[in-house]
């Protein structure tokens, strides 16, 4: 028999509904002025810098962490003088745990806090499984799934602690969608879908979300002009690969953008992401195994 003493609206979690927002645009929900930041992989320019942008543009200040003081420098140096927000360059290598924590304590520390920290390593060897080396799983493995553990562990120590904070991490559809040549960093990103929906269920009741974005094929800069221009036999299988996916996987038939996946990642950032937790997100235009 069910106790009249119990209190439904606490088990039904009614008194922590987000009844604020109902009367506010989502453009107010987006609003990230006054959160506190960190990117990882943020030096080059590629998904990094088009992150830290984003989260800087709606209002975050934001520090960013990579194995190049001279690159982090030079974004963190754009971001401020674009977005009129703190930008702190922090260096780290990614793939060393003593290093990941002190570079995410520094961050903390000229941040004054931390609320999302976004894990976005970038270390891989691609090609056919059976001519890799030893060191070329061991370091795809490690820049494409062990460093995000690292970053996210590191984060935990603060966030736990204040009961509050997002940690977002950056996937890949080959996660999800097998692909010629990218067997350890497929696995690698699978790995990292299940890191997600994993610690997410462990550490959503102590008041941290965790979520996941899974990027398609991205284009930047440099690999523009290396896949349009082709030189080398590489460049031409790259090209190959590319328009063979998009013309029989990717429904809207193009490449994206990195800022069109940094977009969803400033959205589930936000205020307006939350009731979503351990989910992945695709951003791939369309993507999907035939």
């Amino acid at each position: 028999m069910e106790s009249q003493d119990r209190d439904w609206a606490e088990d039904l979690g009614l008194n922590r509904l987000p009844d604020h927002i109902v009367g506010k645009r989502v453009a107010d929900l987006l609003d990230l002025s006054g959160k506190k930041a960190i990117v990882t992989g943020a030096g080059g320019d590629g998904l990094g810098q088009a992150i830290a942008n984003r989260l800087a543009g709606s209002g975050a200040d934001v520090a960013l962490i990579g194995r190049t003081l001279s690159k982090v420098e030079k974004r963190a140096a754009e971001i401020e003088e674009k977005w009129g927000v703190k930008a702190y360059p922090i260096l780290a290598d990614l793939s060393d745990w003593d290093q990941v924590h002190r570079a995410v304590r520094e961050s903390h520390d000229a941040l004054g806090g931390l609320d999302i920290m976004i894990n976005n390593p970038v270390m891989m060897v691609g090609g056919p499984f059976d001519r890799h080396t030893k060191e070329d799983i061991d370091r795809t493995v490690l820049g494409s799934f062990t460093m995000l553990m690292y970053g996210a562990h590191a984060a935990l120590e603060y966030l736990l602690p204040q009961g509050s904070g997002r940690i977002i991490n950056i996937a890949a559809e080959a996660g999800r969608i097998p692909a010629r040549g990218l067997v350890v960093y497929g696995a690698s990103k699978a790995g990292v879908i299940g890191f997600t929906r994993n610690l997410a269920h462990e550490v959503a009741s102590r008041g941290v979300y965790v979520m996941c974005v899974a990027p398609g094929i991205m284009i930047k800069p440099d690999l523009r002009e290396r896949v349009v221009n082709a030189q080398s036999d590489a460049d031409r299988v790259a090209r190959t690969a590319v328009l063979d996916s998009l013309e029989n996987q990717v429904q809207l038939g193009r490449v994206g953008l990195p800022e069109e996946v940094a977009n969803m990642v400033a959205y589930v950032a936000s205020e307006a992401a939350d009731y979503m937790c351990g989910q992945t997100i695709d951003v791939s235009g369309g993507m999907y195994m035939n």
